[in-house]
C-alpha cells in the first residue's frame, strides 16, 4: 500500500519549539551557548517563537539557521493537538520521544529523497521510494504511539544507501567522471 509522503520541509510556525527544547546545543557548533537536552533555549518565547530569530547569525546561532527537523517538529506538535510540553508537563516525555523518533525518521527520508534525485535507474528510484514508504509507515506507528525500532530502521536505510554508493553512476558522480551533459 502506498502512503502519501509527508512534506520534509520544516514549518517552525506550526511547531511548539521542539528543537529548541529537546535538542542539546553546543556553542562550538554554532549555537551561541551550550544547552542540555530537554531544556528550553533562553531565546524561546511563550508563543514558541524565537526572540532573536531576525539576528541569529549576529548572536552566534548559525547552527539554528542551518538546522532542519525536516518536518518532524510540526508533525509531533500536530500529533499531540492542544497538549504541548508547556501546557501538559505530564506528557512532555511522550512528546519529546515522539519528536526524537520522527526527527530521525524524517531525516532518513530526506536522505532518500536526495538520493532519488541522483539516480537515473528506475530500479534504484523504486527501491529508494519503497524504503521511504517503509519509513513513513514507521512514522505512522510513532503517531499511534506504538513502539518503533529506530536503530533497525536507520540500519536498514543506511545499508541501502551504502549499497547505492557502490553503483557505477554514483561512483561516477563522486569522482566527477559522468557521461551526463
Amino acid at each position: 500500500m502506498s502512503l502519501p509522503l509527508p512534506s520534509l520541509q520544516h514549518d517552525c510556525a506550526a511547531c511548539s519549539g521542539l528543537c529548541c527544547v529537546v535538542l542539546p546545543f553546543d556553542a562550538e557548533q554554532g549555537f551561541g551557548f551550550d544547552k542540555g537536552a530537554h531544556t528550553p533555549c533562553s531565546h524561546l518565547q511563550d508563543d514558541f517563537g524565537c526572540d532573536i530569530h531576525k539576528s541569529l547569525a549576529a548572536n552566534g546561532f548559525s547552527g539554528c539557521i542551518h538546522y532542519s527537523c525536516h518536518g518532524a517538529g510540526q508533525r509531533a506538535t500536530r500529533m499531540f493537538g492542544e497538549s504541548n510540553w508547556r501546557s501538559d508537563p505530564a506528557r512532555k516525555s511522550e512528546i519529546y520521544s515522539a519528536f526524537t523518533q520522527l526527527q530521525k525518521l524524517h531525516g532518513l527520508q530526506h536522505l532518500l529523497v536526495f538520493a532519488i534525485t541522483k539516480v537515473v535507474s528506475d530500479d534504484w528510484q523504486q527501491r529508494l521510494l519503497a524504503e521511504q514508504q517503509r519509513l513513513e509507515q514507521l512514522c505512522r506507528q510513532v503517531e499511534l504511539q506504538n513502539a518503533v525500532d529506530i536503530e533497525a530502521a536507520e540500519a536498514g536505510t543506511l545499508a541501502i544507501l551504502r549499497q547505492l554508493a557502490t553503483e557505477p553512476e554514483i561512483v561516477a558522480l563522486r569522482t566527477g567522471k559522468t557521461n551526463r551533459g
